[in-house]
């Protein structure tokens, strides 16, 4: 557990190195926490990968860095039904204690945004029709979640950006406008398709304050003193009923190992006095066994990883690697390596005179 829990944080810390003037390249002059432009945050997103009519996105380093435009109050699209979803909690959405929604990015880094623009998997009749799916060692996806700060929050203890944010009106419909807003960095996963590991590596991180009232600082997403219908916590709002804007409470279910506690007061000292500082890794996973024909999942170990603000609802259950087992192309034909990504693909334009 120490080996690999000292390999996420390696991997976190290179993530969140300042970027360069090179998309995916790191500022090597630049010291960490120096500045909110992360080398992950200069990685394409699905929807900078995913493009309306299919359309080819280009080259890894065509377009300029764009500030980020959050729109998912899920992690995945939310009309896919709940077996196929990565959707926040099976389902729902989360919002912070402020009444504010909870939004998710996902980016890849320059092996898995290649290996998709170069076999056309970018189109969804494409990818369906793909036999095999196995991306290449050195393949990497960050899924972040973000809150929008306000006044009272202490922005110092938060990896911060500004972006636009969709809007949403009471009932969580998408209204069509943006607004610019500062977000802090709540939640982030790390998944690499290591050297020796075809199932990946997965490593997730959070905020300190998420849910834990032991800083000093009132949790992001608990409320010792809820009171009212919508207080259980750790409960869906698609089961309980709970409004749009109605605070969602949560709490971590599954401890951390000891082990883990460990590497992070190590880490964490290291990068004292950045924001960084206020981040804890909650576990990695590997596959044991990544090499028998006959396991292939490769006994993923610890059992059981949850993210309080990626698995809000189903942490007794939740497991990186069981879920993205799961992963299929669009009309589920073929198992896509582990990556939920394909989810985004977009079906061409239809030609003039074709039926839709």
């Amino acid at each position: 557990m120490t080996a690999f829990s000292d390999f996420s944080w390696l991997q976190f810390v290179a993530l969140n190195w300042p970027a360069g003037a090179q998309r995916g390249v790191p500022d090597c002059t630049a010291a960490f926490g120096s500045s909110e432009k992360t080398v992950w945050q200069t990685y394409k997103t699905t929807d900078q990968l995913f493009l309306p009519n299919a359309l080819d996105p280009g080259p890894w380093d065509a377009g300029a860095v764009m500030l980020f435009t959050l729109e998912h109050r899920a992690k995945a699209p939310a009309d896919l039904p709940v077996e196929e979803s990565v959707r926040q909690a099976v389902g729902g959405w989360l919002t912070d204690q402020h009444g504010n929604p909870t939004y998710y990015s996902i980016s890849v880094n320059r092996v898995s945004y290649e290996y998709v623009v170069t076999n056309g998997y970018y189109n969804a009749d494409i990818i369906a029709a793909a036999d095999k799916v196995s991306f290449p060692e050195g393949a990497l996806e960050v899924k972040a979640a973000w809150r929008i700060l306000v006044d009272s929050d202490d922005h110092s203890r938060y990896h911060t950006m500004t972006a636009q944010v969709t809007e949403y009106d009471s009932e969580g419909n998408n209204t069509g406008r943006t607004r610019e807003a500062v977000v802090g960095m709540v939640g982030m996963h790390v998944v690499y398709r290591a050297p020796g590991f075809p199932q990946w590596t997965w490593a997730t991180f959070e905020q300190v304050d998420n849910t834990d009232a032991s800083h000093g600082v009132q949790p992001s997403y608990f409320n010792e003193n809820c009171s009212g219908p919508h207080c259980t916590p750790n409960v869906s709002p698609l089961i309980t009923g709970a409004p749009f804007t109605a605070p969602n409470q949560v709490t971590r279910v599954t401890d951390l190992d000891d082990e883990v506690i460990a590497v992070n007061q190590d880490w964490q000292a290291r990068v004292e006095g950045t924001p960084f500082q206020y981040y804890r890794l909650i576990s990695p996973q590997w596959p044991t066994d990544p090499s028998d024909p006959g396991n292939p999942q490769g006994s993923p170990f610890p059992s059981t990883v949850a993210n309080t603000v990626l698995e809000s609802y189903i942490q007794p259950i939740s497991s990186c690697m069981d879920c993205h087992s799961t992963a299929r192309v669009p009309g589920n034909a073929t198992k896509s390596n582990y990556s939920f990504i394909f989810l985004f693909a977009q079906q061409p334009a239809k030609a003039q005179g074709e039926s839709q």
